[in-house]
C-alpha cells in the first residue's frame, strides 16, 4: 500500500493538500536551480510570479533577478552555494527555510497574529552558559553558568515553536556544542525546521562536520575577530588555527556555513577589508553577520564600541562589498531598513535562556517570564514585550537607520524596565539604564548618530521609488502596533484562544 502523507499532523501546522504538493514541486525545481550554473539558477526567480514567501521573500528575489541581469552580488553567491554545497544542504534550504518557515510557517503567523495575541518568525535560545572560551567583552559573559536546559525542555521548546509556525531557531550560548549529542538528536528529530548555530568553532571536528552534512539543516556561523592577530587577541591563542580547520572540515562536508564578526573599534578597519572577506570566501563561507559590539555582558567597555562616523561607515562598506562579492553579508545595526526595523521584544524574535527565563533580545538582559512556567504564546504576549512593540518603531519619523531600542533609542528600553519592574538578568545588567557614566555616554552616542543619520533618512521616505516612501503602505505597518494601542484604548479586546485551537 503506498504511502499517504499526513497533511494534519499532531506536531506542526495543517498542511493541506495543494500546499503538500505545491512544496514538493517548489523543492525540486529550486533545488535542480542550484546546480552551480547560471542558466539553472534563473529557474529559482519564477517563485516572484507565484504567492511563495514573504514581501521579504519577494524582495529578495527581485534583487537577485537584479543580480543575474548584472553577474554581480547573489548570482555569483548562488552559482556557489550550488557548487559547495551537498545535495541535502540544497534541498533543506529551499523546504525548511524558504517553503516551511518563510511560506507555511508564514501563514500560520499571519492567521493566528493579531495586536492582542502575536506571533514571532523565530526565537533564539542559549540552553547553556558553559563555554570552553573565555573571551573578552563577551556579551552572555555573566551570566550564571549554572543550569541548563534539559533535552526534554529544549523538544517542548521546539514543538512549541513548529506549531506556531516558527521553523527557523537560532542556538547560541555559550557555546552550543557543548551540548552537541543533545543538538543532533534534536537537529534530526526535527529535521522539517532551520537552526543557525553561534560557535565559536573550536568543537567542530571532522566528525561533526560530517553529521552536519547528513543533516543539511543547520548552519554553523562561526565567530571570528579579523585574522589571527586579532581573533586569538580577544579569544585566546591558538583559537584561529582551530577555526580555519574547522572551516575546512565544514567545506568538505558540503555544510552551508559563515562567520558571526563582531567589529570593534580597533578592528573595523580590518574585517571591512574586502582582502578579509575574501579570505573567508575562499575558506568556504556562504554568509557573513556581522555584529557592533555592544557594552553589555562582561567588561562593558565603551571604548570598544565603534564611533558613530565608523558605524556609518562600516554600514557603507558592507553595503559595497555584498553587491561585489559572492557572499550573503548582513550589518545588524546599519540594515535596519532591509530588516524591517530592531526585531526584539518577540515583534521577530525573543531570547530563551540557560535558566528558562525569556528575554526580549539577547542584548537586553531583562525578563519576568520563564518557559518552565509559560508557553511561548504566553511569554511573547506579555505586557513587558507589548510594552517594547507598541513603541515601536522607537523614534517618531520611524528612522529605521538607528533601530536599536538600546543603544540608538536608549529611553525605549529604560521606560519600559522601570514601568514593568523588569529583573535584571545578571550583575551589571542595570548599568545600560542606571550607571550613570554608562548613561551618559549612551545618550552622548544616540545623538550623535541621530545627526548623521536622521536627515538621510528624511530624504529617503520622500521618495515615491524608495520601499519606505512615506506614504507607502509598508512604511504606514512601521507604526501598526502604536496606532492599535490607541484604538485599543478603553477597550475590551476580543481575543481568540490561539492556544487551545492550536492544541486541538
Amino acid at each position: 500500500m503506498a504511502h499517504v502523507p499526513n497533511f494534519i499532523r499532531a506536531d506542526g501546522p495543517i498542511q493541506s493538500i495543494k500546499t503538500y504538493l505545491l512544496k514538493r514541486a517548489v523543492t525540486a525545481k529550486v533545488t535542480q536551480s542550484l546546480s552551480g550554473r547560471m542558466e539553472d539558477l534563473r529557474k529559482l526567480t519564477r517563485l516572484m510570479h507565484t504567492d511563495v514567501g514573504t514581501p521579504g521573500l519577494q524582495n529578495f528575489l527581485k534583487g537577485l533577478n537584479h543580480d543575474m541581469e548584472h553577474d554581480q552580488g547573489m548570482a555569483k553567491l548562488f552559482t556557489r552555494i550550488g557548487k559547495s554545497l551537498n545535495p541535502e544542504a540544497k534541498r533543506k534550504i529551499i523546504e525548511n527555510l524558504i517553503f516551511n518557515w518563510a511560506y507555511t510557517g508564514q501563514r500560520v503567523r499571519r492567521k493566528y497574529s493579531t495586536y492582542e495575541q502575536w506571533i514571532p518568525s523565530f526565537m533564539v535560545i542559549s540552553p547553556s552558559m558553559r563555554c570552553n572560551l573565555n573571551c573578552t567583552g563577551c556579551y552572555s559573559g555573566l551570566y550564571s553558568k549554572d543550569g541548563e536546559l534539559s533535552e526534554e525542555e529544549l523538544d517542548s521548546i521546539l514543538s512549541q515553536s513548529r506549531k506556531l509556525g516558527m521553523f527557523f531557531v537560532v542556538v547560541t550560548g555559550g557555546e552550543p556544542f557543548v551540548l552537541k549529542d543533545v543538538w543532533l538528536r534534536l537537529f534530526k528529530k526535527y529535521s522539517d525546521m532551520y537552526f543557525l548555530t553561534y560557535t565559536n568553532g573550536t568543537l567542530i571536528d571532522k566528525e561533526l562536520a560530517e553529521q552536519l552534512g547528513k543533516l543539511g539543516n543547520v548552519a554553523p556561523a562561526i565567530s571570528i575577530e579579523g585574522f589571527e592577530k586579532e581573533t586569538d587577541g580577544r579569544r585566546g591563542k591558538g583559537v584561529y588555527k582551530k577555526i580555519m580547520r574547522a572551516m575546512d572540515y565544514l567545506r568538505e562536508a558540503g555544510v552551508l556555513f559563515g562567520m558571526s564578526v563582531t567589529y570593534m573599534r580597533s578592528n573595523i578597519g580590518t574585517v571591512t577589508d574586502e582582502s578579509f572577506v575574501k579570505h573567508f570566501i575562499d575558506k568556504g563561507i556562504v554568509f557573513a553577520w556581522y555584529f557592533m559590539f555592544m557594552p553589555v555582558g562582561k567588561d562593558p567597555i565603551l571604548d570598544l564600541v565603534p564611533t558613530p562616523e565608523q558605524r556609518v561607515a562600516c554600514g557603507k562598506k558592507i553595503a559595497e562589498l555584498r553587491t561585489e562579492l559572492p557572499v550573503f553579508m548582513a550589518d545588524f545595526w546599519n540594515d535596519g531598513p532591509a530588516a524591517g526595523g530592531c526585531l526584539a521584544g518577540g515583534r521577530s524574535y525573543f531570547h530563551i535562556l540557560n535558566s528558562g527565563r525569556i528575554e526580549p533580545c539577547v542584548f537586553a538582559h531583562f525578563g519576568q517570564d520563564n518557559i518552565r512556567d509559560k508557553t511561548i504564546f504566553e511569554a511573547v504576549n506579555s505586557p513587558f514585550f507589548k510594552a517594547i512593540r507598541n513603541r515601536f518603531p522607537y523614534n517618531e519619523n520611524g528612522n529605521l537607520k538607528r533601530p536599536c531600542m538600546i543603544i540608538d533609542n536608549p529611553q525605549v528600553l529604560r521606560d519600559v524596565v522601570d514601568e514593568y519592574l523588569v529583573p535584571a538578568g545578571h550583575e551589571h545588567s542595570e548599568d545600560l539604564i542606571h550607571d550613570k557614566k554608562v548613561v551618559e555616554w549612551i545618550d552622548s552616542y544616540a545623538e550623535s548618530f541621530r545627526k548623521l543619520t536622521d536627515k538621510e533618512w528624511e530624504e529617503q521616505i520622500q521618495d515615491p521609488d524608495d520601499r519606505w516612501y512615506k506614504e507607502s503602505e509598508e512604511y504606514q505597518e512601521l507604526f501598526w502596533f502604536r496606532d492599535h494601542l490607541e484604538k485599543m484604548r478603553g477597550e475590551k479586546p476580543d481575543i481568540d484562544p490561539v492556544e487551545s485551537e492550536l492544541q486541538a
